[in-house]
């Protein structure tokens, strides 16, 4: 059984999609948020998101499946961030939405990492770059005020692993693995 796929469209039809995937934690220990745009999926549409990451480029000489996730992690963290180089690197878990088949299609493989500096989104067709919520880090009370906009990983992940004392008034079954 061949368990890469050979083209991106072949991995969209017949495979669920690893997502490396970076929860971006401020120096001074806030969480930065996103805005996604008003386009695409509509359970993404004008969302928070607490994180940022994409798509491996799986290649026939790849090599093992960590550094393959590093690598992208990394890639995907310098093309949606301008100017950010984290300084710490933690995987801290596996996030699934399990609410329709398109979004449990996508297994976001989480990591917590620390940047430095002003944090401004670059990828434009993911991210609004005008939005209120971009240059400062929130502390977890204060996005707990945000959590119903959240988008749905965003959701999960502050319930399950930044603010569990949510997660029960969500009614959310725990997803962070």
């Amino acid at each position: 059984m061949h368990w890469l796929p050979r083209s991106e469209a072949e991995a969209s039809e017949e495979f669920i999609q690893p997502i490396p995937c970076a929860l971006v934690l401020g120096e001074n220990g806030g969480y930065h948020v996103f805005r996604r745009i008003k386009e695409g999926r509509a359970d993404l549409r004008s969302r928070l998101s607490l994180v940022v990451g994409g798509h491996i480029d799986w290649e026939a000489d790849a090599p093992a499946f960590p550094q393959l996730v590093r690598s992208t992690l990394t890639r995907e963290i310098s093309e949606e961030l301008r100017a950010c180089q984290p300084t710490s690197v933690t995987p801290i878990g596996l996030v699934v939405d399990h609410t329709s088949v398109e979004s449990s299609r996508h297994v976001g493989i989480v990591h917590e990492v620390v940047v430095e500096g002003r944090v401004c989104p670059q990828a434009t067709e993911e991210f609004s770059a005008r939005s209120s919520y971009i240059g400062r880090p929130y502390s977890t009370s204060e996005l707990s005020g945000h959590r119903t906009e959240l988008d749905p990983w965003s959701s999960i992940i502050f319930g399950d692993y930044l603010a569990p004392s949510y997660a029960l008034e969500m009614g959310q079954q725990s997803q962070l693995l």
